[in-house]
């Protein structure tokens, strides 16, 4: 590999995630007990990754990295101990679930060895689709008190959202967007709910004579629902791609990674000095330039970078590095837009000439 293009490595500690939500196939595929390595077998691939000469971004990939909280703890005393030998030379990011925040141990485990971020499965802030969804786990506390500890404790969050459940009111994106700018998650990765084989929402939706398998199923942020939903899909499709726009809305997008990064507690990992590489000054570059003079978002760019340097130095570096992430979503919204657009009309043509021809023969 040419290190120099890529963030981030990946590995992965366990297997497995002990809930059971209906739309999930990780359960399906990995099974509801959670598994893991031993913490050697997972140093013994950092030391590797350190041999090769890595010193940036490691993502743990499990899929709920807390599914094990007892043997996650014991790799986290031992990775504290190794990561402080090697000087700090991987951060960490991973997925977990949101009753992490009622860990403070863990969590503050985890900022000891240098975890700066954690992707949160939130799906909806209506609680009648967390519960129809079998998502129990978001229902135990208020979501938006749950960020708020894990932003204070360190762990900047990412967090993904799901439109499109079965008896979901009207008006749903604009709660995602309301839950999104109240909890202040900078990165909000949103998605139409697409049902996945021999989950126990294929098994139902096929059952209820659901399911629609024709065109496009490679199932991401730009296909359209893969079933009939329970109200109509140009509903759905419409607020997903505004919602989608005015979350990396870039004045929009500035703000809220202020606000979460005001809150964010201070890393407590001490690493060495490293001098810049080349790209990421040439990106830093790019980001000043176009955030910082180019477009509109110019005296609030500047006026914030310095909010985090005064009341949050500590930050900083990474504060930066995520105002460049929008650089990203900004090109990725028009993607979505004229993705869906597309597939919208075409769906609407079908079922006309379905019409149609129903029409014709009776």
């Amino acid at each position: 590999l040419d290190f120099e293009a890529y963030d981030s490595m990946s590995v992965q500690f366990s297997r497995g995630c002990p809930f059971q939500c209906e739309f999930c196939d990780i359960i399906v595929l990995y099974g509801r007990k959670p598994r893991t390595k031993t913490p050697a077998q997972l140093l013994k691939e950092l030391d590797y990754l350190y041999e090769l000469g890595w010193r940036r971004g490691v993502f743990m990939v499990d899929d709920n990295f807390i599914g094990n909280k007892r043997n996650v703890k014991l790799l986290l005393k031992e990775l504290k101990v190794w990561q402080e030998e090697h000087q700090y030379p991987f951060r960490f990011n991973t997925e977990a679930s949101v009753d992490l925040a009622a860990d403070p141990e863990l969590m503050e485990m985890m900022v000891d060895c240098y975890f700066d971020a954690v992707f949160l499965g939130i799906e909806t802030p209506d609680e009648e689709s967390l519960q129809l969804t079998k998502k129990f786990q978001n229902t135990r506390s208020s979501l938006t008190e749950t960020v708020e500890k894990i932003i204070k404790a360190g762990l900047r969050p990412m967090a993904g959202f799901i439109i499109g459940f079965d008896g979901e009111k009207k008006g749903a994106a604009d709660r995602i967007i309301n839950f999104v700018e109240e909890a202040a998650i900078p990165t909000a990765l949103f998605g139409m709910l697409q049902a996945l084989p021999n989950t126990a929402l294929w098994t139902r939706l096929e059952k209820e004579g659901r399911l629609r398998l024709t065109g496009k199923q490679d199932i991401n942020q730009s296909t359209l629902m893969n079933f009939v939903p329970t109200r109509p899909i140009e509903d759905i499709a419409t607020e997903y791609i505004e919602a989608f726009w005015t979350l990396y809305d870039p004045e929009v997008f500035l703000d809220r990674t202020y606000r979460c990064f005001l809150k964010l507690g201070a890393p407590k990992a001490k690493p060495a000095f490293k001098l810049p590489r080349r790209a990421d000054l040439y990106a830093l570059a790019v980001i000043i330039w176009r955030q910082g003079f180019k477009r509109s978002t110019r005296w609030k760019f500047w006026q914030n970078l310095f909010g985090i340097l005064r009341h949050n130095p500590a930050n900083a570096e990474h504060y930066i590095t995520v105002c460049a992430h929008n650089e990203h979503f900004l090109e990725y919204r028009q993607i979505v837009r004229d993705e869906i657009t597309a597939q919208l009309a075409e769906f609407q043509r079908q079922e006309a000439l379905m019409a149609e021809k129903t029409a014709i023969a009776a």
